[in-house]
């Protein structure tokens, strides 16, 4: 079962990358004034999302097993936690105030990437069953206990 969680996470971590440079790419027009025409960057990082989503359901119709989805869903609520951990480093130098507009483009990818890490990391523990909340939990447990 291992590799496929593997496989189910890289096409999550995918997706989650590009739906981040959809977000920056349409930043970046807003701030270049270009809000009424998309840029390049912009439709190929939709284009991307279109893919690594389609990718993604695809790969999904292959589940049928609630465990491998109870272990898809842990694995990536843990690796978002891992992610949000390393936030204070990533963005140490940089204010949560500061506006996003005026922000260089590598911190304002950063503050995106974390942003979405956040909201993605809710609605996965939101949308738990019971026994993977227990499982979450045992897990989180051993990475600190």
């Amino acid at each position: 079962m291992q590799s496929f969680v593997d496989r189910a996470l890289q096409l999550l971590q995918q997706m989650a990358y590009a739906r981040v440079m959809c977000e920056f790419h349409r930043l970046q027009d807003v701030r270049c004034r270009a809000s009424d025409v998309c840029s390049n960057g912009f439709v190929r990082a939709q284009e991307r999302m279109a893919k690594c989503e389609q990718r993604f359901v695809a790969y999904q119709a292959t589940l049928g097993d609630p465990e491998k989805v109870a272990a898809v869903r842990v694995a990536r609520a843990l690796y978002l936690r891992l992610l949000l951990q390393s936030a204070t480093a990533r963005l140490q130098p940089w204010s949560d105030v500061a506006d996003i507009m005026q922000m260089p483009p590598s911190h304002m990818f950063e503050w995106i990437a974390h942003d979405f890490e956040r909201l993605e990391l809710a609605a996965l523990e939101d949308a738990m069953t019971p026994a993977e909340i227990v499982l979450y939990t045992r897990s989180i447990e051993g990475v600190h206990g």
